[in-house]
């Protein structure tokens, strides 16, 4: 559904501008389940351009495993200073989209995932090195919920640590006698 909101809110603004009419004004600021905030707006109200910005309140943890350089790599100049309140933003010029604007538009959509690639790049990396014994990665994904990334020799391991509170549990019962 984010990626979905994303690619059709730059998709409507592309669009609008290419079919000869003015480009619409967007504003939209949503939360996925994880808590992540999203924003998508014209910065300085310029109908040309449409900024995505996100923030994740756990970024830190994924730059100490390189998230700015992926970003960096995969999203070029379309990366730029964030805006206030977030993490990473990303400025796409509507008058001047490439001709695979397409595959820039869905990449947009694919902000969180990117952000979390970082993580599992480096470590896939240490296990097809043979690299064992290097730090686990440690993500406090959610408030109750912590990932945990671990390259062995044969393997990369990744695991969720979850606290279930009492009322989770007591609607995991109820369903299970249904």
């Amino acid at each position: 559904i984010i990626l979905q909101l994303i690619t059709n809110n730059i998709l409507q603004s592309e669009t609008n501008g290419a079919a000869g009419n003015k480009p619409e004004a967007v504003e939209v600021t949503f939360a996925d389940f994880d808590g992540v905030l999203y924003h998508i707006s014209n910065p300085n109200g310029d109908k040309t351009k449409v900024m995505v910005s996100i923030s994740l309140k756990f970024y830190k943890e994924l730059q100490a495993h390189g998230a700015d350089e992926l970003l960096k790599r995969v999203y070029g100049s379309f990366l730029v200073n964030p805006e206030s309140g977030y993490n990473v933003s990303l400025l796409y010029d509507l008058e001047n989209l490439p001709a695979s604007k397409d595959s820039i538009v869905h990449q947009a959509g694919m902000l969180k995932r990117n952000c979390f690639a970082s993580v599992f790049e480096k470590y896939f990396q240490f296990q097809e090195e043979g690299k064992e014994g290097e730090n686990r990665a440690v993500i406090h994904y959610r408030d109750d919920e912590t990932m945990y990334v671990e390259s062995k020799k044969d393997r990369v391991t990744v695991v969720f640590s979850t606290v279930l509170s009492h009322a989770v549990l007591l609607i995991m019962h109820k369903s299970q006698e249904i």
